[in-house]
């Protein structure tokens, strides 16, 4: 939370009985496989008191998690500057009363919301929708001002590929961006993802889509997350259409076919697409900006009419390699990154990545999707940083550059021959 904290109450005394008893509950193993989505009660209606317990008496709860004060508190503090870099005893008296004013004759289980977590069977007091978004948000003002982050958090956007897609799909929302969010990957979550993807053990084997939907809902229960499977061509429609219109796609899939089509389907609809390339210790962000360009050719042109290959059979790793390397251009690979790709089959399995350029590429895809979503100046092309460069003076020096131009023809003969 910050800070030391603020309250030191214990609501749990007054609890009804079926909240007592939900707090004493075993967990079912079986609901780890269970749906990604959570379950709310908006306190404040007639109904919902009976909604709660309704919730309760149908699902297996193994723990009742209660700091609607904390967060309350820190809302008002939040609020009204100039208390919050007051002593903690000034915190705590000017807290009190308007802690008194907001429960009035309520109690506190009977305000905010409560949400229900099926796959860890937690049962969560928060504050109500519009007090959340704001708690959640609050340290964004100046750089984002009331009016901005509204229209981020009506901007839809859609992320194809969870192993580096899922760092934009967090970081959009630890953000505050995209209150609707569709997320695409039909792969399960292996041992080795877990050096790029923010999850745990337990996630091993659960489908990566599933994992970070209930990522991206335990950061903020009132969002809407759209989860498909493996993007096809007798689908893809749906991911862009159904529900509700993207305004921006993120491609972060290795299949070359799909994100193909990506683009194709993107541009009918006038939608600008993103992709963010990791390369070692660099990130390469591309921007193509079909919103404004109707005629903009598919990645930037890099390989002329590669719409063709919709036609062809299914490719095999040499010529998705060939094609890859084509788009992502040898010479914007780090030297060791380059290496590796001679390697791929022999000594490793496939391209190496790392989690630290990957964390990387959610900051990139962000700070883009804001600029589209603020209709602030991004225009179409491509941008590459490498931390090499920028902190170390030896990848500067004319060896480091000219060992790299010899490698670099390397790899492009290499890709010809392929």
């Amino acid at each position: 939370m910050g800070h030391a904290k603020l309250t030191d109450q214990d609501h749990s005394a007054q609890w009804p009985a079926f909240l007592k008893e939900a707090a004493k509950a075993k967990q079912d193993p079986r609901v780890w496989q269970s749906s990604a989505d959570p379950l709310l009660v908006i306190m404040g209606s007639v109904s919902s008191e009976a909604e709660l317990q309704r919730l309760v008496s149908k699902n297996v709860v193994t723990q009742v998690l209660d700091t609607y004060d904390e967060q309350f508190a820190e809302l008002q503090l939040s609020l009204h500057a100039h208390l919050y870099r007051a002593n903690q005893t000034v915190q705590r008296n000017s807290i009190k009363k308007a802690l008194a004013d907001h429960y009035g004759a309520k109690k506190s289980w009977q305000l905010g919301a409560w949400v229900y977590f099926p796959w860890s069977c937690q049962l969560v007091h928060i504050l109500d929708p519009k007090n959340f978004i704001k708690l959640r948000t609050i340290r964004n003002q100046d750089l984002i001002t009331s009016e901005q982050q509204q229209t981020l958090y009506d901007f839809s956007v859609g992320c194809v590929g969870m192993s580096v897609g899922s760092a934009s799909a967090l970081s959009l929302v630890q953000s505050g961006i995209s209150q609707k969010i569709k997320i695409a990957d039909g792969a399960v979550i292996s041992g080795s993802n877990l050096n790029r993807i923010l999850t745990g053990v337990s996630s091993v084997g659960l489908e990566k889509s599933l994992v970070i939907s209930r990522l991206l809902y335990e950061m903020n229960p009132f969002i809407k997350v759209i989860r498909h499977g493996k993007v096809t061509k007798s689908n893809i429609g749906d991911l862009f259409d159904g529900g509700w219109p993207l305004q921006t796609i993120i491609d972060e899939i290795d299949d070359l076919e799909v994100k193909i089509r990506l683009r194709i389907a993107a541009k009918k609809r006038k939608i600008p697409v993103l992709m963010a390339t990791e390369l070692a210790d660099a990130v390469m962000l591309d921007v193509e900006r079909f919103d404004l360009e109707a005629d903009r050719p598919l990645f930037h042109g890099l390989v002329p009419d590669i719409e063709t290959i919709l036609d062809k059979p299914e490719m095999s790793h040499r010529q998705w390699m060939k094609y890859a390397v084509k788009i992502i251009g040898p010479h914007n690979m780090p030297l060791n990154m380059q290496k590796s790709l001679l390697k791929i089959g022999s000594s490793i399995v496939t391209h190496p990545q790392l989690g630290s350029t990957v964390m990387v590429t959610g900051g990139m895809t962000t700070y883009a999707v804001k600029q589209i979503a603020l209709s602030k100046p991004l225009p179409s092309g491509r941008t590459s940083i490498s931390l090499d460069d920028a902190l170390v003076a030896d990848y500067r020096k004319f060896s480091y550059r000219r060992k790299h131009r010899k490698h670099t023809k390397v790899i492009v003969k290499a890709v010809d021959s392929m």
